[in-house]
């Protein structure tokens, strides 16, 4: 008779992006892991596979989360130059508050690990590819409704978007200054008008 797990799946991968997210793949020991999520070591090598497997796994979780959670921004309904406004400041608000100055979790692996690792790699492209999709189709319904001049590169801006996206959270790891993301917005935005 198999043994039944004794943990929930999805709350030891809440904690493996938490520990991934605040350490890095690298700076976290298999230990660590274990005494992180509760779990003996059998456990987690039978549920997740290997070290890189569970961070695959978390990083996977995490960029469906940021998928969306900007989905549901995009399509909230307002003009879509307040929504891309009040996302960028979202995001910044929440980058600000964050005590550990983590940044983002996609960006940071992409960082740390995607030249290294194909995987990685193609996580974190496939996920830049579904962000400026995202922004791409908000952006044609801003043409469509007058709310963005026609004339304007939908993809080259959401390119635009998704790249500021990007350093912000870079940004937010050691700037603190409100005033400095203030300006990023509105010079994205500016590129609306």
């Amino acid at each position: 008779m198999a043994r039944n797990r004794e943990f929930e799946t999805d709350e030891v991968l809440d904690k493996a992006i938490d520990l991934f997210w605040n350490k890095g793949y690298n700076g976290v020991s298999t230990q660590e892991m274990i005494n992180e999520f509760g779990i003996s070591k059998s456990s987690m090598y039978g549920a997740f596979g290997d070290k890189m497997e569970l961070f695959i796994l978390a990083l996977e979780r995490y960029r469906g989360r940021l998928y969306n959670e900007a989905n549901e921004e995009l399509e909230n309904g307002r003009d879509v130059k307040a929504q891309i406004d009040l996302m960028l400041k979202n995001i910044v608000k929440k980058a600000l508050a964050d005590s550990r100055h983590k940044g983002c979790f996609v960006v940071n692996s992409c960082i740390e690990l995607a030249r290294h690792n194909e995987q990685v790699a193609k996580i974190v492209t496939e996920h830049q590819q579904n962000m400026e999709e995202l922004f791409t189709k908000a952006i044609q319904r801003g043409i469509k409704t007058g709310d963005i001049p026609s004339g304007k590169n939908a993809k080259a801006l959401s390119r635009t978007i998704c790249n500021t996206i990007s350093g912000i959270e870079v940004d937010a790891r050691y700037i603190r200054a409100k005033q400095h993301f203030a300006d990023i917005i509105d010079n994205v935005m500016e590129l609306l008008n």
